[in-house]
């Protein structure tokens, strides 16, 4: 992982409680099911025992990546200035006659289907929010290669 993983409040809280579930529930528990598997005896045709290392291999790796994830996070200020878009703000904007609302936070928080939708700060559309005022317009470039136009109505 390079660079600081930009975390808010509840999504600092979020990592520490799944890091908590997994060192404190999930592993002991696949840890269990391993030895229990291990005292059936042949190891090379048990499912169940491969399963398990499976299972465990996937716990540490996770375990690994939020560790890494709380070592390098960088606390987003969510009462920082509404003057202009940046992390942590809340922005309303206009597109053809649709008004959204969106959250900036970092990637690891992103949730497009979240109320109100947390997009990532290096998405195309969050990207080009940042820094940006009441009243300015940015264009966008989606996916698809469809362009549109997003004018600010309020940042909070």
């Amino acid at each position: 992982m390079v660079g600081p993983v930009y975390l808010t409040k509840a999504g600092r809280e979020a990592l520490e409680t799944e890091l908590h579930d997994l060192v404190h529930n999930q592993r002991p528990s696949v840890i269990a099911r391993i030895k229990a598997a291990k005292e059936l005896g042949d190891l090379r045709e048990n499912a169940d025992y491969e399963i398990a290392r499976n299972e465990q291999s996937f716990i540490e790796g996770k375990v690994l990546e939020i560790e890494e994830k709380l070592r390098n996070a960088e606390m987003i200020d969510e009462h920082a200035s509404t003057d202009q878009v940046g992390l942590g703000t809340t922005v309303e904007v206009t597109a053809e006659r649709k008004t959204r609302t969106y959250m900036i936070v970092g990637s690891t928080e992103a949730d497009p289907s979240g109320e109100p939708p947390k997009i990532s700060n290096v998405s195309p559309l969050g990207a080009s929010l940042l820094g940006k005022k009441i009243g300015e317009k940015v264009q966008v470039t989606l996916p698809n290669g469809e362009s549109v136009t997003y004018t600010i109505k309020k940042i909070s």
